[in-house]
């Protein structure tokens, strides 16, 4: 006989009185011993309807041609689901947790499905969550009641952080680690409160611990996002109904506020957005607002929000990315058709453009599970449920400036609940259930893909998304010794070039020569067979040249 088992993620058992609460939903059962999963939502009725109901998208226009991504290798697990994947920002490790029955973390590298090792988790828990550093030299796993770090030289972890160790133990949820592996952050979750914690990577002792007791109550206290700025400043952290900001090497909060200011009860169980450089936060919700925030010195001011259009039902705002730069702005949908059909778009915006999309990509069948932006922010990757007939794609590789095309397009066996994208935009990762998320099964997907990414950036640094004109920087480090790195601004597409000149005016060094489009870009000069003196760089596009010197000690 099946035995039925409802897992409600982090929901608290309290009465919300008539209110509606919407949420995901994990149902699993048991069947001769192998554990099988489904997932249902909770379709919250829009009063204001007034009998037209929302339709599906339309056919969105095909793919570019010629373009060589592929898939460079796929596994399918036969009984474990692929929950969270993460690939490393130089592309050369990806990480992915495995759940349901058999749950383990697993390190691969780019050549093979062949795991380069695994770490088999506690069956008691239901989610492992994980995070990289950016050479994929660390692993951090937040698994059951336990937090830990691994080298990618095996699977044996150099630390453990035992949360049984806590009066209130906990469960461990999100986890974040810096670009280089030093300090990683991580919590605990429980049903009236959670805890996050930060931590020197080379000690199992909290640098900082921060008790988050919510003030509103939807939707219980447990953690469910954790997301880190580009440069390891900030992370933004969030329950089911409020966000929180709070440095990442202090633990001070310079920031909270509500997920939904206009329903408390209407929140998410998805993590929140941060730009690189944490002056721009973006959340979303349950009510289908994507709401955008930006730093003004002291606290975080409201700049725009935009609302996901219902019909009967309200729709839902379910991923969220900022690029590194702040310039732009991707979140997913869940789209209620009926009760029990459903649809879902990609949705990108411009920060400076006051809420409305730069461009919209809609049917994608289901839930839009995942956003990743490579680091110059003009490749994105979004991972979808995708139809439970199986008809459209579940994962989508798009250019930012083709308005909407995907350049690549994926079919699946079944759903993929998340993807994770390279710095250079050239390796993505995709992980999932093998039949349909709304279907009672089991089994994982998957996949590295080799991504063709000719004519875009391969490089930008943080500078504000703010400047409209160009912009050349000093070098930094200056003096340097050998390396330094060079940033500029182009406010407009076109073919630029950054040389390199001795005293004399004679060119030693050719950095760019070549068509790049707007946006901000940090190119590294290695100086290590030049000699100690003065040097100066120039870059020229459009109708811009400007010059500047750099020094080399040696």
């Amino acid at each position: 006989m099946i035995k039925l088992i409802i897992i409600l993620i982090f929901m608290t058992s309290a009465s919300f009185s008539q209110e509606i609460i919407p949420m995901k939903k994990n149902f699993i059962s048991t069947d001769n011993g192998l554990n099988k999963s489904r997932t249902e939502y909770t379709a919250v009725p829009n009063p204001d309807f007034k009998g037209e109901n929302i339709r599906r998208g339309n056919p969105p226009p095909q793919g570019i041609t010629g373009n060589n991504t592929s898939i460079k290798w796929s596994y399918t697990d036969p009984a474990s689901i692929g929950d969270f994947c993460r690939v490393s920002a130089n592309g050369n490790f990806n990480a992915v947790s495995w759940n349901l029955n058999s749950p383990r973390i697993s390190l691969y590298n780019n050549s093979s499905s062949v795991p380069l090792w695994e770490f088999f988790s506690a069956p008691e828990g239901f989610l492992n969550f994980i995070t990289i550093s950016d050479n994929g030299a660390i692993i951090g796993a937040g698994s059951y009641h336990n937090d830990y770090l691994f080298s990618n030289s095996g699977s044996v972890p150099f630390l453990n952080f035992d949360l049984t160790r806590l009066s209130d133990t906990g469960t461990a949820t999100a986890i974040e680690i810096t670009s280089g592996g030093n300090f990683f952050v991580c919590s605990a979750s429980r049903q009236d409160s959670s805890t996050v914690f930060g931590f020197s990577s080379n000690s199992a002792n909290p640098v900082w611990s921060r008790k988050i007791i919510p003030t509103v109550t939807a939707g219980g206290a447990g953690i469910q996002g954790i997301k880190m700025s580009g440069n390891d400043s900030l992370i933004i952290v969030n329950t089911y109904a409020e966000f929180f900001v709070f440095k990442t090497y202090t633990g001070q909060l310079i920031y909270q506020g509500l997920i939904n200011p206009g329903s408390s009860s209407s929140g998410t169980q998805s993590a929140q957005g941060i730009s690189g450089d944490g002056k721009i936060i973006a959340t979303i919700n349950y009510s289908g607002f994507l709401r955008v925030y930006q730093w003004n010195g002291t606290a975080y001011s409201f700049l725009w929000a935009n609302q996901e259009p219902p019909g009967q039902f309200y729709n839902w705002y379910t991923s969220v990315d900022i690029s590194q730069n702040g310039e732009y702005i991707a979140a997913g949908t869940l789209n209620f058709v009926t009760s029990s059909s459903f649809d879902g778009k990609i949705k990108v915006f411009r920060t400076n453009d006051n809420g409305s999309a730069y461009w919209s990509y809609s049917g994608c069948g289901d839930e839009v599970s995942a956003l990743s932006f490579s680091k110059s922010g003009n490749i994105l990757a979004a991972s979808s449920w995708g139809e439970f007939s199986n008809s459209s794609e579940d994962l989508y590789l798009f250019k930012i400036l083709d308005q909407g095309i995907p350049f690549y397009k994926l079919n699946t066996p079944g759903s993929l609940f998340f993807c994770s994208i390279s710095d250079d935009g050239k390796t993505v990762t995709a992980s999932g259930k093998a039949v349909h998320a709304r279907m009672l099964g089991s089994g994982g997907l998957l996949y590295n893909i080799d991504v063709d990414s000719t004519g875009v950036p391969v490089s930008v640094n943080n500078n504000s998304f703010m400047v409209k004109d160009y912009m050349l920087n000093q070098n930094f480090p200056n003096p340097f010794n050998p390396k330094t790195l060079i940033s500029y601004y182009l406010p407009e597409n076109g073919f630029t070039s950054l040389k390199i000149f001795d005293v004399t005016g004679k060119e030693v060094a050719a950095l760019v020569n070549e068509n790049q489009f707007r946006g901000n870009y940090e190119i590294e000069f290695n100086a290590k067979d030049f000699n100690s003196g003065v040097y100066f760089y120039r870059l020229e596009s459009g109708n811009f040249s400007g010059v500047k010197k750099l020094i080399l000690l040696k």
